[in-house]
């Protein structure tokens, strides 16, 4: 009750003028449907469809259309213009997307479920089997059971539309890409229709000769025997048959000291041949909405997915084998996994009248399974490698004989309360319990319960200004254990948040947001072991975050944000320690983008982009790595329903390496690689 007190008075003071950024949730143009931009509602803050200036939280949607222009090519490239994201943390690795949000490791969910309960290597979101992205800042364990203290990312799948529309993608770019888009939606018969989205990728990572080729085929129904029953069903296959990226030294690239000791940021150090991420990607969802008339909804949400992956890796180590430091130590390192789960949510809405105010009651129960199994093997001892003149061949052999085995459950029920106010002033309330249990190769850990509780309010200063302050906790169960069998134990934290929102005019969303957030058992590269993820103490971040979305006269859009983060390590007296490393401090972006008619048939759109990122530190401030700015440019015309679009980013292919880490002696470190050039020019035809 203690805090549960304490989260009401802090949401109720405003904190004077204290700054959130929020986004204006829309529906992009897609087959089957019109575009059509909706400035004012979101629901993914509180899982009710909700007014987004009387949303009393940070909430930013990326639509598709803006993920097709900024060529993304994996899930964490959609966020690289969001404010208090930081992307490609550990460059292109090929294991997963590694995303932060103030400062902390973010959970990923699909439609609204944890998409993958542990970290699971490889297969990795499609991008072109969504129809847009999400992103909730600060603490959403009240509402979503696994979300950590920074926030969460979710994708929202295409479904099933009822009228017909199609459109093919033919792609060829850098990397040696060459891929076809297939989406196609439609009526079957009265109250059922069916989507189907394929993709078929043949590429080859930026490293020569690594491969980056997927086959993902997603159908899906929906049904509605009535105007109050939604059912959808999606199923989702995906093979990804890649390579793996490397690691390159601090001392042989960003730290070298002269010319003749830098190599090439697409050195490879690996084993052609050898070195591979192959997955395999299962999953069916359930997606059922049912109305009982105006103020009553039920919603569930449910998926089973399997994944089986086939790792492989040689990589260099931060150490040589010779005086001269040419010859680098390598190591090996190969896992066969396989895992399962269920994630189901299931709630109820209810709208109802009280005197003056007007409630939105949420009650919700979750559950969560996860299986995993592994076998691994490693040898650090491969000998050395002459890192200018790459003498690939070496023999070695491998083999497995560690093999954790790891179960895991979750269940929560939680509760809100979303108020209105003399129409003036929005209050919202909520707690939730957990209940995760955990199994570590047959031997039962113990269970952590927890209770959470989030409070925040909203005022309407005018018809186009907000203020609001809010309050959160998380509590994040990490399933699984280390490389090194090392159970994690949850993750906790609480966040102090402030904020303003102005919307000027139809299609204009300004925002700003302060916040102060503290979190315990985060997950964070070992920095002593490229493979494994470690568990952290105490960190403590602050920051402000400004963003800006406006849709003008003309046909023309701008996006812009800053961020300001401030994250630290903390030392058991509770002072600041360490930075938290591969952060900037400074992070900045803006995208704008104008269509026009070039003649009465033909129309043109025309945009681009600059992202701007600050110095960072690695794990114990041996090393500061400096800031860059990278340029993204699109240009697409359109004749009928035929359109041709080159989209780019880091157009100007600056070496970028977005993670170093020295080991604790400051002796040798290795770097992760960010993303080079990427041009995409991608022939569509709509039906």
């Amino acid at each position: 009750m203690t805090r549960l007190t304490g989260a009401l008075l802090a949401a109720s003071c405003t904190f004077a003028l204290l700054p959130t950024t929020a986004l204006a949730d829309e529906a992009d143009a897609e087959p089957g449907s019109e575009e059509i931009v909706v400035t004012g509602r979101a629901s993914t803050g509180t899982k009710v469809e909700t007014d987004i200036m009387e949303l009393p939280q940070s909430v930013s949607v990326i639509t598709a259309t803006e993920i097709k222009d900024r060529a993304v090519v994996n899930f964490q490239d959609i966020f690289r213009y969001s404010a208090g994201v930081s992307t490609e943390t550990q460059g292109v690795d090929t294991r997963g997307d590694f995303i932060t949000a103030r400062g902390f490791d973010t959970v990923q969910y699909l439609d609204g479920i944890n998409r993958m309960p542990s970290f699971v290597y490889g297969g990795r979101m499609e991008i072109f089997t969504l129809e847009r992205a999400e992103v909730v800042r600060g603490p959403s364990s009240v509402l979503y059971g696994a979300g950590g203290a920074g926030g969460l990312f979710n994708g929202v799948s295409k479904r099933p539309k009822e009228t017909f529309g199609a459109e093919v993608n033919l792609i060829y770019g850098t990397d040696d890409t060459h891929q076809v888009n297939l989406d196609v939606t439609g009526p079957i018969t009265e109250g059922i229709s069916a989507r189907f989205v394929g993709v078929a990728r043949d590429g080859e990572l930026q490293q020569p000769g690594q491969k980056n080729d997927r086959l993902v085929a997603m159908p899906s129904i929906t049904f509605k025997p009535g105007p109050d029953t939604e059912i959808t069903v999606l199923g989702l296959y995906q093979k990804d048959n890649l390579g793996s990226q490397t690691y390159l030294p601090i001392s042989k690239t960003i730290g070298a000291d002269n010319d003749a000791e830098r190599i090439s940021s697409d050195t490879f150090l690996g084993e052609p041949g050898f070195n591979h991420t192959d997955t395999e990607y299962k999953a069916a969802s359930l997606l059922m909405t049912q109305r009982f008339g105006d103020n009553v909804t039920f919603n569930s949400n449910t998926r089973f997915f399997k994944t089986n992956v086939d790792y492989g890796e040689v990589f260099g180590l931060a150490s040589y084998a010779d005086e001269a430091r040419t010859q680098i130590n390598r190591a090996w390192y190969v896992m066969l996994q396989n895992s399962k789960g269920v994630a189901t949510d299931n709630r109820v809405a209810i709208k109802l009248t009280t005197g003056p105010v007007e409630h939105q009651l949420l009650f919700g129960l979750d559950y969560t399974f996860f299986k995993q199994s592994s076998d691994q093997g490693w040898d650090y001892s491969l000998g050395g490698f002459d890192i200018y003149t790459l003498p690939y061949g070496q023999p070695f052999t491998t083999s497995t004989f560690y093999s954790p085995r790891a179960k895991n459950t979750q269940l929560g029920f939680y509760f809100q309360d979303q108020m209105r106010l003399w129409d003036r002033v929005s209050v919202v309330l909520g707690g939730r319990h957990d209940n995760a249990t955990s199994k570590t190769d047959g031997i039962d850990n113990p269970d952590n319960k927890a209770w959470t509780f989030r409070a925040g309010v909203i005022g309407d200063v005018t018809d186009t200004f907000s203020v609001y302050a809010n309050y959160a906790e998380s509590f994040l169960p990490v399933f699984g254990q280390s490389v090194r069998g090392q159970v994690y134990v949850p993750r906790t934290g609480r966040q102090y948040e402030a904020g303003v929102k102005f919307q000027p005019f139809r299609g204009a969303l300004l925002s700003a947001s302060v916040f102060d957030i503290r979190e315990k058992n985060g997950l964070q590269q070992d920095p002593n072991d490229i493979q494994n993820i470690i568990q952290s103490g105490e960190v403590k971040s602050r920051g402000v975050e400004l963003e800006g979305n406006l849709r003008m006269p003309g046909d023309v859009q701008v996006t812009a944000a800053y961020t300001y983060l401030d994250a630290h390590n903390l030392n058991d007296d509770g002072s600041d320690g360490l930075r938290l490393a591969n952060l900037p401090r400074h992070a900045a972006s803006i995208w704008a983008n104008k269509g026009f008619a070039l003649t009465d048939k033909i129309g043109a759109r025309v945009g681009g982009g600059v992202r701007y990122t600050g110095e960072k530190v690695d794990s114990f401030e041996n090393f500061t790595m400096p800031s860059y700015t990278l340029v993204d440019a699109m240009f697409e015309v359109t004749y009928d329903k035929w359109s041709l679009g080159i989209n780019a980013s880091n157009i100007f292919d600056t070496t970028v390496y977005t993670n170093c880490s020295y080991d604790p002696a400051g002796v040798e470190g290795y770097c992760y690689i960010g993303k080079d050039r990427t041009i995409l020019a991608t022939l569509r035809r709509s039906f």
